[in-house]
């Protein structure tokens, strides 16, 4: 047998490397793209989520047990009127349903994040190997295994065979399977036998997918598509379809700010331009009642951008990149008005932002005076 200690850091960059996202039901956000996107489904405040991620993160990297990392968030999880019973408002639909935030809940989410965590880290080093390898899957033989998961213990396929592509473990909630890779002398001499017809599919309905991270299209961009043709033609997913196409305009907005903010930056700093300027973002709602404006963009100008990049050094390009991102109006938490121009804080992720935004005299134009990054509460 292929033995090897999985290394925690691909395990925690798993965890580190998934955006929080906000979601009501569960099947909001399925499948494959819950490998990009940290979600805990009830949880509908932002920061509560970037918190209970970070915790997540912090378990993974110190190898808490439940019971610790239990003690641990507890505190922080009645801060936030998050335990023990509490109503959660959708606020798409204004559902509003009670919920149990206790210790089945919290052993739920501890173990659903490990677990995938584990497998990601697991899977990635199993298929890093060189050679003709093979995949034995082993479930745990106690009496709680799940009978189907139970007759697959001791199935040995080609790492290639297409039946891992969707059931891989875990396989369900709690499941607690695991695979072990052999190269094909150590499947010999141990006396396996190589299974020639891939088994029946065990994975159940929220599992049936690709969790091992290794699909060559992994960008954001397919992931939102593939969300998008599952739910545009359900009538009762349209707002979630508007959110999903906002997204994307806003990640498309994002690479042309990334490719437009480098571009100014090395003109700039050739001195060929002062006074230009690009658009990064579309107004909000938000933004425009606080302006008293309908300019529909929000500028940067080079000058700007060369006295921030100085002034700032921990606020990058990919910073003025991500604004479409960072002024949606549900990260906002505080404005500050004044004469000359306002500011609005926002958070976004594990990130605070504090921005100064201002119109031109005659409000058909507003333009980014500034931008400051915090990771804590500014």
């Amino acid at each position: 047998m292929f033995s090897f200690n999985l290394p925690p850091e691909q395990n925690i960059k798993f965890l580190q490397q998934k955006k929080p996202k906000l979601s009501f039901n569960y099947d909001e956000l399925m499948h494959e793209a819950h490998l990009k996107a940290f979600t805990i489904a009830k949880v509908t405040k932002l920061d509560l989520l970037s918190e209970i991620q970070d915790s997540l993160i912090k378990a993974q990297s110190e190898g808490k047990s439940f019971e610790v990392w239990k003690k641990e968030i507890t505190p922080t999880l009645a801060q936030k009127g998050w335990l023990g019973r509490v109503e959660v408002t959708n606020e798409k639909t204004g559902e509003i349903k009670t919920i149990n935030a206790n210790n089945t809940r919290l052993k739920r989410i501890y173990n659903t994040n490990m677990r995938t965590a584990n497998a990601q880290g697991r899977a990635k080093a199993q298929y890093a190997l060189e050679g003709e390898i093979y995949l034995r899957y082993i479930a745990l033989q106690d009496g709680l295994t799940r009978p189907s998961h139970l007759r697959m213990h001791g199935i040995t396929l080609k790492r290639e065979d297409k039946f891992w592509e969707t059931n891989y473990p875990p396989n369900g909630w709690n499941c607690r399977c695991v695979v072990r890779a052999y190269s094909k002398e150590e499947c010999e001499r141990q006396g396996f036998s190589i299974s020639q017809t891939p088994p029946l599919p065990i994975a159940s309905k929220d599992w049936s997918y690709d969790k091992r991270g290794l699909s060559k299209d992994e960008s954001l961009d397919s992931v939102l598509e593939t969300k998008l043709e599952k739910f545009k033609k359900n009538p009762d997913k349209a707002h979630f379809v508007k959110s999903l196409n906002d997204t994307k305009a806003d990640i498309a907005q994002v690479k042309q700010n990334y490719q437009a903010i480098k571009n100014l930056k090395l003109e700039n700093l050739n001195g060929e331009v002062d006074r230009k300027f690009i658009p990064l973002a579309k107004t909000t709602q938000t933004l425009k009642n606080l302006l008293k404006t309908e300019a529909k963009e929000i500028y940067l100008s080079a000058e700007t951008l060369k006295d921030h990049l100085e002034k700032h050094p921990n606020v990058g390009v990919m910073d003025y990149s991500l604004l479409p991102l960072i002024i949606r109006d549900a990260n906002v938490y505080r404005i500050k008005e004044s004469k000359e121009n306002h500011i609005v804080y926002f958070s976004k992720a594990k990130n605070y932002y504090k921005a100064a935004i201002k119109t031109t005299e005659d409000k058909k134009e507003i333009f980014l005076l500034s931008l400051i990054k915090s990771s804590k509460k500014l």
